[in-house]
């Protein structure tokens, strides 16, 4: 086998196992790893945004906006969103400007379950940072953004049919 081949196989290897780490099932977590991305990006957007449910212009995420940052289809976030709001942890609300948009926000249920989550994550990301090293992981995270980028870059080229 070349070189370039197998550079190539331990790429895919690489995405493999990376992909496989973000499994919360081996980590004995009741909240599908899914539901909890969505709650993280519904939290991380309401603070960035200022958005809160005692405002009316802007009392939480878009489904669009969600199913766009965590690169689903809307479909697959609704389900999700459905899924949070029969177990009580999310809440939808239609705009009072336009009736066709709604805006999703954490309860104060899903608040306290996001947070406890969180925390939990929280020591456990810690505990890896210490065992593997800050340095090496921020050189991580610094090759792991370029790698985002390139792999965008030649997917929209790809995408665009242009190849060359």
């Amino acid at each position: 086998m070349d070189s370039q081949n197998h550079q190539e196989e331990q790429l895919l290897k690489v995405f493999e196992n990376i992909r496989s780490l973000t499994n919360r099932t081996n980590w004995n977590d009741p909240l599908p790893y899914g539901e909890f991305l969505m709650m993280f990006m519904i939290d991380v957007m309401m603070k960035k945004e200022g958005a809160r449910p005692d405002r009316p212009e802007c009392r939480g995420i878009m489904v669009s906006r969600l199913s766009d940052l965590l690169q689903i289809s809307r479909p697959t976030a609704s389900q999700t969103i459905s899924t949070l709001e029969d177990k009580g942890y999310i809440e939808r609300a239609v705009s009072e400007t336009d009736r066709r948009a709604v805006y999703i926000s954490l309860t104060g249920e899903g608040q306290e379950v996001f947070r406890a989550r969180m925390a939990r994550y929280s020591g456990i990301l810690n505990e890896i940072v210490e065992k593997v090293g800050r340095e090496e992981v921020d050189q991580l995270l610094t090759t792991c953004d370029r790698l985002r980028s390139v792999v965008e870059e030649v997917r929209q080229r790809y995408a665009a049919g242009t190849t060359s």
